[in-house]
């Protein structure tokens, strides 16, 4: 019943190239197959918006597992052996693309049963601006080198890598086709209303410079005209002189009057902003899995908060 898949591909803000195939995420379970336990089909993703997409269209009876524990980041994930033998045997295994999770690269997954999502989504990859070895995490430390991978940040580019997990759903389940492509269609609305909202955003801010504190923002900056600046900063950790030396260096180069994050940032971080004009929002890449609320709603609380600093909508 269920057959085999594709793979696929997606490019930074300034430069393209051809079309590579990649992967993603981790997952931490130490014994093998779920779906050894079930004769229900199961779905293994590489990270959060991948799960929801299948979420949103997979038909009763199919399990979604994502098994990145909660505060690792799924893209630098180093599954156990056991994780890895779970991927094998499910059902079908949704990779992002990109070069997203490196360990799929050295791991043998099943070609059959492995669908890239991007693939055929755009004519190549997005490269990240530079290359900064640094650590956060569990996962140790990694750098942001190459392809820049969160792909779901251009919301059409999103909408296209869901039209490929619902191929894959109707292949492999045919008899729920309708309420597949019924998913498939309730998705795609809300993805185009939100870049629908974006493209409004980024006609709004035109060619005013915004810092972004990690190189996870290429295919939103490329999607919507955004101008960003990427750093190698952390959230939640401080800020050191030569961290500051740097910002004030693109200060004075650039007048940028606001720093995507993707989480809050530490007070005194916030405040050294501040004193320097420079106003941190919000903009949460939702590749794990949210404490509150899920991958819809994230976005549109992201795309409020550029709303407000675009001065599209009036804000408190």
């Amino acid at each position: 019943m269920w057959k085999g898949a594709r793979a696929g591909t997606v490019v930074m803000v300034t430069a393209l190239i051809p079309i590579v195939l990649g992967c993603s995420k981790e997952a931490d379970p130490d014994r093998a197959p779920g779906s050894q336990e079930t004769d229900s089909p199961t779905i293994y993703t590489v990270n959060y918006p991948l799960r929801y997409f299948a979420e949103r269209m997979a038909p009763a009876g199919v399990r979604v597992v994502f098994p990145v524990s909660e505060g690792m980041d799924p893209a630098f994930w180093k599954p156990s052996a056991g994780a890895v033998r779970a991927y094998q045997a499910a059902s079908l295994i949704l990779l992002n693309g990109a070069g997203y999770a490196r360990w799929t690269r050295y791991s043998t997954l099943p070609q059959a049963r492995m669908v890239v999502t991007a693939d055929g989504c755009r004519d190549g990859y997005l490269r990240t601006e530079q290359s900064v070895r640094h650590q956060h995490g569990p996962e140790g430390a990694h750098a942001h080198a190459e392809l820049a991978f969160t792909t779901w940040l251009d919301l059409r580019l999103a909408a296209c890598q869901a039209s490929r997990i619902r191929d894959a759903l109707i292949e492999r389940v045919p008899n729920a086709k309708d309420s597949i492509s019924a998913g498939f269609e309730s998705l795609e609305r809300d993805l185009l209303d939100l870049d629908e909202r974006l493209q409004i955003v980024g006609n709004a801010l035109g060619d005013q410079p915004l810092l972004g504190s990690h190189p996870v923002y290429p295919y939103l900056a490329n999607a919507y005209g955004l101008s960003i600046q990427s750093l190698h900063l952390e959230p939640d950790q401080e800020l050191s002189d030569d961290d500051w030396k740097t910002i004030d260096a693109i200060l004075k180069q650039d007048r940028a009057k606001w720093m995507l994050w993707e989480a809050p940032p530490l007070e005194a971080t916030e405040a050294g902003l501040l004193e320097r004009g420079v106003t941190p929002i919000v903009f949460d890449p939702a590749g794990q899995t949210p404490s509150k609320g899920d991958f819809l709603s994230v976005m549109q609380a992201n795309a409020d908060r550029l709303e407000c600093a675009a001065g599209v909508k009036l804000c408190p």
